[in-house]
């Protein structure tokens, strides 16, 4: 998975790749947004298809975590493992194992 942060490189990545927003963090009171940059050859001609649904899916994801609303979260994930050729697969894994039991 390729990080960025920069918010300029977000831009400029978004005309040929997947950008998602993963988390935001307080880095000495300036908060940073990481992304993900999903190149297409990982998401290939069937995932194409359904691209856009997944990633409204994944904004959803984001913004329960956001409101801390765990549950929908792990609903999400389910349906979202395995998708983006599976470049994300370790962070909706790792924020699972992050929250309290559900």
């Amino acid at each position: 998975m390729q990080i960025v942060w920069d918010h300029r490189a977000v831009q400029q990545l978004k005309q040929t790749h997947t950008v998602l927003e993963l988390e935001t963090f307080d880095v000495k009171g300036i908060p940073v947004t990481t992304y993900c940059v999903v190149p297409p050859e990982k998401i290939g001609l069937s995932g194409f298809t359904n691209l856009t649904n997944y990633i409204e899916l994944h904004e959803g994801f984001i913004k329960a975590l956001k409101e801390e609303n765990y549950q929908l979260c792990k609903d999400i994930s389910d349906h979202l493992i395995g998708q983006f050729g599976g470049e994300l697969d370790s962070f909706y894994e790792e924020i699972i194992k992050r929250i309290p039991t559900i």
